[in-house]
């Protein structure tokens, strides 16, 4: 392997700091193991590490990392279970809210946390994912469509119907604060 730039070096260290817990946090709705996705998510940073190209291709570095790290994990699902699909669609995406503070809230919180993750399941894979990307990962609606392979007003529109399908699970003004510890909990 060719020498690489130090300040090369540091960039990808700095990429690796920025992104690996949005990462793991969007690898973990796929139903693989933190160990897995940490693998995947290694092997990505490896693959930038020894081809400098690939992230001076890249505009949208976080978009790159997301496709990446989806496309690897649908590799490793096909390699591991044999499922023989191609289609990015036929993983089924699951997200989940862990919400912790004070001792005195836990019991409220542990409800609370089961509601949402109740609500969060009664979406689509689809849905859940989209929202995943818009809500914890801060991607555009735009970068969301590119990633899903739809078009931008579809991609809103399936935003929206989550949302609306949320606000139907929960009722009052709590689905969106709920939604917001759920944001606040990943970034955390």
């Amino acid at each position: 392997m060719a020498s690489t730039p130090l300040n090369y070096k540091t960039h990808i260290a700095q990429l690796y700091r920025e992104h690996a817990d949005m990462l793991l946090a969007y690898g973990s709705g796929f139903g693989c193991s933190r160990e897995d996705i940490e693998d995947i998510m290694h092997d990505i940073f490896f693959a930038l590490y020894t081809k400098p190209q690939l992230s001076l291709n890249a505009s949208n570095m976080q978009l790159y990392l997301l496709r990446a790290l989806k496309n690897r994990i649908l590799n490793h699902k096909r390699l591991s279970h044999s499922t023989g699909t191609s289609d990015l669609t036929g993983l089924d995406y699951t997200a989940e809210v862990s919400i912790t503070d004070d001792i005195a809230e836990q019991e409220q919180r542990a409800i609370t946390e089961q509601r949402l993750n109740a609500a969060i399941a009664q979406l689509t894979p689809r849905q859940r994912e989209a929202i995943t990307l818009r809500y914890i990962s801060g991607l555009s609606y735009e970068e969301i469509a590119s990633l899903l392979n739809m078009s931008v007003p579809s991609t809103r529109n399936l935003v929206f119907r989550a949302l609306q399908q949320l606000r139907q699970l929960m009722p009052g003004s709590e689905t969106l604060c709920l939604l917001a510890c759920f944001v606040l909990k990943v970034h955390a």
